[in-house]
């Protein structure tokens, strides 16, 4: 009988030798692969980059930026009901950079035009277009009327105008 306890005492003690040998192993291989991934990153330095590439990409984004340029400032009325309202309005559109200058000059040129244009929307419009919390109506209608007129950018495929900003003040009634 002893000789079975010291055979299996013989047993356990060579399993966890080879346990011990085992975990001392795969200890050292993970600091091995740290110790070689760390100096591959250091030796491999920050990726080179061109300052052409970069001032290229810096135009291009510079051409996708949004402005916002005024296409009316004024008193806008509305009688549709019977009753004359006076709107203090400002309609913007927002374009891409790149066509702020094909934007501002349509304006000057057509300046009394689009402006009639859009009196004649504003003259037409319910009286509830009006009271919506974004004008939702109003700008649709507008945004429309200026998506025609400054069209496509025909090598993009791209409409001009981005946006139709309307901002406006309450109407105040202006005939007794």
């Amino acid at each position: 009988m002893t000789q079975e306890l010291e055979a299996a005492t013989d047993d356990r003690k060579s399993g966890k030798s080879t346990l011990v040998k085992i975990l001392l192993v795969g200890s050292i291989l993970v600091v091995e692969a740290a110790v070689i991934i760390g100096a591959m990153v250091l030796l491999s330095g920050p990726p080179e980059v061109e300052a052409s590439n970069v001032k290229a990409a810096l135009e291009v984004a510079e051409d996708e930026k949004i402005v916002e340029i005024l296409v009316l400032d004024s008193k806008l009325p509305n009688n549709k009901t019977g009753i004359t309202y006076l709107y203090d309005a400002e309609i913007y559109v927002q374009v891409k950079k790149r066509y702020e200058v094909r934007v501002r000059e349509e304006l000057n040129q057509f300046r009394n035009e689009i402006k009639s244009q859009i009196t004649a929307i504003w003259r037409t419009c319910d009286p509830r277009d009006f009271q919506e919390p974004n004008l939702q109506s109003l700008t649709r209608k507008v945004g429309a009327l200026l998506t025609d007129r400054f069209g496509v950018d025909q090598q993009l495929s791209e409409p001009i105008m981005s946006k139709c900003v309307i901002v406006m003040g309450t109407g105040f009634r202006v005939d007794g």
